[in-house]
Parts: structure tokens; C-alpha cells; sequence
């Protein structure tokens, strides 16, 4: 039986961070054990190689920030990339207020569409009010009773006697429409990608619809089988999104979703098990941290992507370039005391605690910085006057309080750039940083 691809993505992981040193041909071996372990995941050649291809330039091209092994800025790089394999970040459903959207769900027989349809009215009841079903599959008349069955009396359901989707579909749009229901969904027959007559039918349901969203259900257990089927559809109706089921074990589920991305479909949401709450949003880092077994390495790949920050953070103050919007940066780095802390501890007689800001005071001046305008954050010498008071109105703060702000902030920024700042440039040169 094949190992999990989680699981053998976490040994690959393991190993290398289990190196004394990442040289040149620990890097070659950590890829090989990357590419073995998505292949043997049903993740596509093509793919594989491009995702191993950027992980291994950029670990061996790549500067780890001070703090950071290679070893850990090797796993971060590989974290960043499976997410971007898998979409980068979260699709936004493009849901409208005060208007009914009209979402028609469509997919192959035996998808899981019809049980999906019943968890997307559940998901869609909690978060958007009036919603309702319309059940049109007339070739699988148990759909109906699959629904009523799933949902109960938690959503309407609407049918009619008649064996014409496109009239079922007609008169329960305009029905819900009149009634002002926030989402309607739209359950039709299952189609065959390959069968002609049956996605001429599904085009003319799209035209009696009329949807805002059309979303396909893939069947995850198909792996890279996703990306032609994606395709099919999207060759036929405009396909807005993509529903992936039976992840809850499914080998495949790697292949599947990647393959999806790669047809140029976004995922909305993935099925993990048979109940109605076993229906998710996708989230690509949220998907990889559950495949790696948790948060612990996507927490490391946080932690080093902060340390790039702060590194950009200590470059523009040892250039003399500190504005508003860097010292709202460094009044984060207060509240969470990370790497920049550490960093500037490094220099002798410069560190975040050597300008002694008031701690209650964080809020109130990162609130203040927001209501100013993007000039005035890049050129504070312009805030006087009405600058102020309109700045305190729209932070909620005193006129005092904008004052103290900017009198703190031209402390900081001199402090920053005095003696210390040449520890500072001679440091970020023997790091290989220009200053």
C-alpha cells in the first residue's frame, strides 16, 4: 500500500532537516525525496517538476535571514510552493447582498453532487440568510427524496410534476427571485463529459438559470483524471468554481485538487465525509499544514518569512529611509518581540526596548497611522494644522495624541539613525546585504 503523501512529503522534510549542513547535494536529495513523494501522490509529472524545479533554485540561490538555517528556509520554500500548487490563497465567493444569486451545481454521475447541493444549503443558510433548493433531476427521480432526506425542513425545497428540467429550473428561479431568497441553488442530472446530448442539456439549463456562480463537483478520488474533466465542462458552460468531494481518504485527493488548479478552476470547497458539516472552504495553507500534520512547519515557515520582513524593515532604517508606514511595521514588531527584536539585540546599544515606547500606547498610534493618507504616511513633515485634526477625527484619538505620535516617531527615527546605525551598516554588509 502506498504511504500517504502527507506523510511522505513529512519524511522528506524530516530528512532534511535532520542534515548537519544543507550543501549542494542535500538539497539534490531533498528534491528527489519531494518529487518521489507527490508522484507516488498522484500529483502530475509535469507539475512535479516544476514546483521541485523553483524549491531546488531557490534553496541554493536564496540568503537566509539572521537566525534562520538553510535547512529551515528550504522547507519554508517548499511550503510556499505546494501552496502556490495548490491556488496561493483562498477564492473569494462572489457572493452579491440584496439581490438573489443564482448558484447551479453541476458535475459528473455519482460525483456526490446531489449530497453536496444538501451541505452547500446548510453552509449557505448559517452565513446568507433566505436560501432554497430547486431539485431538476428528472433522469434520477431518488435525487429529490436524497435531498428532502439530507435537509429536512431546513431549506425549501421546490419541484414540480414535470419532466423537463429546463420548465423546473424556469419556474423555481422565478419563484425564489419574487420571494427574495439571498441564494437559490440549482441540483441538475449528472452528466457524462463524453456524451454529446447530455452537455447540449446542460447548456440549455445554464440559458434558463441564467446563474451567477456555476459550480462543478469533482470527484477527488479521480486524481489527475480532474484536470480533463475540469476542462470538458468549462469547454461548455462557464464554469466559476470547482467543489472537490471524498477527501476524507481518498489517495488521490493531491492529484486531484492540483489538477483542478491547473485547468484554471478555482476550489471553493472540499468534502471531507458524508454529514452536512463535512463541507469546507478551501484553503490552500490551511490544506497543507493539515497534510504535513498540523501547524508546526507552517508556524516555522511563518517564522521565517518575518525575518525577511524585519531584514527589509532594518535595511530601509540603516538607509536612512524610515517612514510612517515602517515605524506602524515597527510598532507591530513591538506587540510580537520576533526576529527584528533579536536582531537589532545584536547591535551594541540598539534594540527594540532601547526606545522605550509606552506598550498602551501601540494600539492608539498604529490606529492613527491607518487614518492618515498614503502622502502623509510617506511624509509625515506635512501632518500640521487641519492635517491633525482631521487625523484624530478619524482615528477616534485627540489632536494630542497625533502630536505625540509624530514627536515619538521623529525620536525613534533619530535614534535609528545615529551611531548605532554604522554597527548596523557594517553587520547588514557581512550578511552580503548592500546598504
Amino acid at each position: 500500500m502506498p504511504i500517504p503523501l502527507g506523510q511522505s512529503l513529512k519524511r522528506a522534510i524530516d530528512r532534511v532537516r535532520g542534515k548537519p549542513t544543507l550543501d549542494e547535494r542535500a538539497v539534490h536529495e531533498f528534491i528527489r525525496d519531494v518529487q518521489r513523494a507527490l508522484i507516488e501522490g498522484d500529483v502530475n509529472v509535469k507539475l512535479v517538476l516544476q514546483l521541485t524545479r523553483k524549491v531546488k533554485d531557490r534553496a541554493l540561490k536564496e540568503t537566509p535571514p539572521p537566525g534562520v538555517s538553510r535547512k529551515d528556509l528550504a522547507v519554508k520554500i517548499l511550503i510556499d510552493e505546494l501552496i502556490q500548487l495548490l491556488g496561493g490563497k483562498r477564492a473569494e465567493l462572489p457572493i452579491q447582498g440584496r439581490k438573489t444569486n443564482v448558484i447551479m451545481v453541476v458535475g459528473i454521475e455519482g460525483s456526490g453532487k446531489t449530497t453536496t447541493v444538501a451541505k452547500l444549503a446548510h453552509w449557505f443558510s448559517k452565513r446568507y440568510g433566505k436560501v432554497a433548493v430547486i431539485s431538476s433531476d428528472v433522469i434520477r427521480p431518488a435525487a429529490h427524496e436524497q435531498l428532502k432526506q439530507l435537509i429536512g425542513d431546513e431549506v425549501p425545497i421546490f419541484r414540480i410534476d414535470s419532466s423537463d428540467p429546463v420548465e423546473i429550473i424556469r419556474e423555481g428561479v422565478s419563484k425564489f427571485r419574487k420571494e427574495k431568497y439571498n441564494v437559490v441553488l440549482v441540483d441538475t442530472a449528472g452528466r457524462h463529459k463524453d456524451e454529446e446530448g447530455l452537455m447540449r442539456e446542460l447548456e440549455e439549463y445554464v440559458r434558463a438559470a441564467n446563474p451567477d456562480l456555476v459550480l462543478l463537483v469533482i470527484d477527488g478520488t479521480i486524481g489527475q483524471a480532474a484536470f480533463s474533466q475540469a476542462k470538458s465542462f468549462a469547454e461548455r458552460v462557464k464554469v466559476g468554481g470547482v467543489i472537490v468531494t471524498k477527501l476524507d481518504g481518498a489517495a488521490k485527493g493531491g492529484g486531484a485538487l492540483s489538477a483542478v488548479v491547473a485547468a484554471g478552476a478555482p476550489i471553493y470547497f472540499i468534502g471531507t465525509g458524508e454529514s452536512l458539516e463535512d463541507l469546507e472552504r478551501f484553503d490552500p495553507e490551511r490544506f497543507v499544514s493539515r497534510l504535513l500534520g498540523g501547524g508546526d512547519l507552517i508556524e516555522l515557515a511563518k517564522r521565517v518569512e518575518e525575518a525577511f520582513s524585519d531584514l527589509e524593515l532594518v535595511e530601509k532604517i540603516s538607509k536612512g529611509k524610515f517612514d510612517l508606514n515602517d515605524f506602524r511595521e515597527y510598532l507591530e514588531e513591538l506587540n510580537k518581540a520576533g526576529p527584528l527584536d533579536k536582531l537589532l539585540g545584536m547591535i551594541p546599544g540598539l534594540s527594540l526596548k532601547s526606545y522605550d515606547l509606552p506598550k498602551e500606547n501601540i494600539s492608539k498610534w498604529i490606529a492613527i497611522i491607518n487614518s492618515m493618507t498614503p502622502e502623509e504616511r510617506r511624509n509625515p513633515s506635512i501632518i500640521r494644522g487641519s492635517r491633525i485634526e482631521r487625523i484624530a477625527r478619524g482615528s477616534g484619538t485627540r489632536s494630542k495624541d497625533v502630536r505625540v505620535l509624530l514627536k515619538s516617531y521623529q525620536k525613534t527615527k533619530r535614534l535609528m539613525e545615529s551611531s548605532s546605525t554604522k554597527k548596523m551598516q557594517r553587520m547588514l554588509r557581512r550578511m552580503g546585504l548592500s546598504v
